[in-house]
Parts: structure tokens; sequence; C-alpha cells
């Protein structure tokens, strides 16, 4: 794990990294405080990376793959920060000297494995939280369509796209050129349950829905750009997350953009294991807001059903109709109103002081600002005796038109 942030106005982006890594090897788990995940992605252009989660692809570092970029790629200079992430990301494809054919296929296998098992993870929820008296395989087809659906499917039911980094027809690509290790992965997993037809067909659809849909319930990596290209006035930050290279093309897909300009002018994007970092942001600790309005919804739900069964002159009809008024209108409405209180509070009371104090930071309180939101998280790891999985030295950049990509702090001390 670790923990990076983005603090930004108009003058400059500070980026700020620990230096924590996980490595796992079997079921030995070793985190190491050496590891840097920030760079110039170009030398004398004001355009920062860093990455967060899996620390290589296919075994290669990521600060290989930046060296590669600057000497060998040796990209022009763009007029949009955008562009820069976009040709770095689009230079992975087909990078035979990195990433050989046959080792492709290893990295599928590893994508749809990670993948898998998100399902047994899934299925292994639901059977905490379900009827005791359901079978493993009932419980396991469930997560297998609720997964198989959630790929097709956002969370409003409108079609989830196809990633745009595949060409027409790379699914049926995807199919003919990988069917041996599906199957294997497929036998390997779930032979012992007994599944109907229809439900490993679907295994089979999500063998191919997890390279080209865009959703990653896989192992991935997170790319942070930050900077300016020559026609940005104010800094931008783009963020893209990548997995498997599967047919010669990295699956990637940008998750966030943030910009900068006369009406937004500061920001703070934190990424990966930055909890702390939310609760110092927002007011409250983001598993403690989620258990909040969980429990706010249940005991409405409770509360409605308690007072239904208070009429005992109602008839099942009528107590049914009113039950159903009030969960699926009233209740979200409530549940809505509520969010919105607290959320307009948090807003006025913790969000926006912090925002108007960044708004007029010099380019040095940009950055002590992103190194001390860091180390909140690295503090909280060590007071809690919990494995450092955020830890280390703090490497600290800022990045403004006139000056370009500036160190702060380095943990090699340069």
């Amino acid at each position: 794990m670790t923990s990076e942030i983005a603090v930004m106005n108009q003058r400059a982006v500070a980026l700020a990294a620990d230096s924590a890594v996980t490595l796992i090897d079997g079921g030995t788990v070793v985190v190491r405080n050496d590891q840097r995940k920030l760079y110039n992605l170009f030398e004398g252009r004001p355009v920062g990376v860093m990455f967060f989660g899996v620390a290589d692809i296919m075994g290669h570092p990521w600060e290989h793959l930046i060296d590669h970029y600057q000497k060998k790629m040796k990209p022009k200079p763009f007029a949009h920060l955008g562009d820069y992430a976009a040709s770095f990301t689009g230079m992975l494809d087909h990078l035979d000297e990195f990433f050989p054919a046959d080792r492709q296929k290893d990295d599928y296998k590893r994508l749809l494995a990670s993948v898998y098992r998100y399902v047994f993870h899934l299925a292994q929820y639901l059977r905490e939280t379900g009827d005791e008296g359901i079978s493993d395989a009932a419980i396991l087809t469930e997560a297998i369509q609720r997964i198989w659906h959630d790929y097709q499917f956002k969370d409003d039911n409108t079609p989830r796209a196809d990633l745009a980094c595949f060409p027409q027809g790379f699914a049926a690509k995807v199919t003919r050129e990988h069917a041996a290790t599906i199957d294997e992965l497929i036998a390997y997993g779930f032979s012992g349950f007994a599944l109907a037809p229809d439900v490993i067909a679907k295994l089979k659809d999500i063998a191919v829905f997890a390279v080209v849909k865009d959703l990653f319930l896989e192992d991935v990596t997170g790319l942070v750009f930050a900077g300016f290209g020559t026609g940005d006035r104010y800094p931008v930050c783009v963020t893209y997350l990548l997995s498997a290279i599967v047919c010669g093309i990295v699956k990637r897909s940008q998750a966030s953009a943030d910009v900068i300009d006369t009406e937004i002018r500061s920001k703070i994007r934190m990424f990966a294991d930055s909890e702390v970092t939310h609760a110092f942001i927002r007011g409250i600790d983001y598993g403690l807001e989620r258990r909040v309005y969980g429990a706010m919804r249940m005991m409405l739900h409770t509360l409605v059903d308690q007072v239904v069964g208070a009429f005992p002159q109602a008839n099942d009809g009528q107590r049914e109709q009113v039950r159903k008024q009030f969960q699926e209108g009233l209740v979200p409405q409530y549940l809505d109103a509520f969010r919105g209180m607290i959320g307009d509070y948090q807003q006025q009371a913790y969000i926006n002081p912090v925002l108007r104090v960044l708004e007029i930071a010099a380019r040095n309180e940009l950055a002590e600002t992103a190194r001390e939101l860091v180390s909140l998280n690295v503090f909280k790891k060590r007071i809690m005796a919990q494995k450092q999985t955020v830890g280390g030295a703090i490497d600290v950049a800022v990045i403004s038109r006139d000056h370009g990509f500036q160190w702060f702090t380095r943990q090699d001390g340069a």
C-alpha cells in the first residue's frame, strides 16, 4: 500500500508520496520503506508522475519504463497535461522489448485469477451475511451473476462501455487466443461446485469482460500525472488505472481529471491508503461515515416495519401497501436529506476553510501541506501498531509553469 497526495492551486501543484512497498511471497508479507514512487516524467518539463498499487508491470519497475520513455520515445511538448498521460500509457502497447508475447499470456492468467478470487471473496461475504441454509453452489452462482451484471451495467443500470484503448472486435480476439487459459482456470477454481452450464457460460463471459470492460476488479496500478502542458494556464492532475497487458495492449482507463481554473482555485486529491487525510479534510473517518449511513438506513426500515405492524385493524394488503410506500419512497428521501445536511456542514465547517487557505498558498506552503497530509497516514500506522504499509521517507515535488518540476524533499537527500 501507499499514501499519496496532490495539492493544487492556481500557482502550482505539489505531489507527495511515501516510500513503503508491500512485497508478497507466498504467505509471507514483507514491507520495505525504500521505494521511490514520484518522478519527473520528462527532464526539463513541468510534468510529474507517481504510482500507487502494483509497483511494476510484468516484472518491470515503473522507473525503468519512465527512463525508456525519456530516452527512447522523446515525446514532443504537448499542449495539455492529459496528452502526456495518454502518450506514456500508450507507449506500453506493443512494447515487445519489455513485454514479449509469451509472457503476456501469463499476465492475462494473473488478471483472470485475480478476478475469480474476487468472485470467491464476494461469495464468502454473501455466505457470512445471508441464510446459512443456502448451498455453496447457490451462493457462488449468486456471486457470479452479480459480477456478470456489474461488468455490463453501472450502478444506475446504464450499459457499461468497453474501454477505448482496445480496437473493435478485441473481445473476440481475447476469447480466441485465451480459450485454453479460461477453461483451465474455471476447471481449477469451480469444478468442485457442480455449477449449471449457464453459470459456466457467465464465467467465460467474465473472462472476456475482465479485459474489455471499464471495470477493474483485479489488482491494478494507479498512475498520477500532474503539472502543465504548454497550453495549460493552471495545473492539471490526471489519474489512470492500469492492470494487465493482453494481446499486446495494456488495459487502462482514465479514472479522474482534476483541473484548476477561475472557479475552482484549489483542490486536494488523495490516492491509495489515505483514510486519515480523508478524515482530516472531511471531519469524519470514511469507514465510520459508511457505518453511520448504513445504520441509519437499517433503523429507518426497521421503524417503518414496527409502525406498520402497530395497526392491527389493517389487513395484510394495506400493511404491505403502506410499507412499500415508505420503504421505497419516503425512507430514501429522508436518507438523501440527511446526507445532504451532513454534507453541507462538512463542506462549510471542514472542507471550505482548508481550500480557502490553499487558494493563496505559496509553492513551498503547498509542498509542506502535501507532506504533512501524507505524514498523518504514516503516524496512524505507527501509533496503532499496524503493519506499516504506509511509511518511510516522503518524497515531495512542486510543479509550476515558471519554475517547472522542483524537488522539495527527496528520500536520498538530494
